[in-house]
């Protein structure tokens, strides 16, 4: 099944340390170490310690790298 929600733990040891987990941080992330490109996200909710990415309805990214990269984490909804 193909998802649009990954839930993601910026905590992860990959990961630059944060501060406070926003929108703003929460999106860089997924920019930039992720590479979801900004057109592919439809909007980030932040949690207390991790955050939820939704991308945009759309069957063009199913096979792109970057997404099959987020289907492999284990924090996928």
């Amino acid at each position: 099944m193909r998802h649009r929600e990954f839930l993601i733990d910026p905590n992860d040891a990959t990961l630059e340390f944060y501060e406070t987990l926003d929108e703003e941080y929460a999106r860089s992330l997924c920019v930039n170490h992720f590479d979801i490109p900004q057109e592919c996200i439809s909007k980030i909710k932040c949690y207390d310690d991790i955050f939820k990415v939704y991308l945009v309805h759309s069957r063009r990214y199913f096979n792109e790298d970057w997404y099959v990269n987020l289907s492999r984490l284990e924090q996928v909804s």
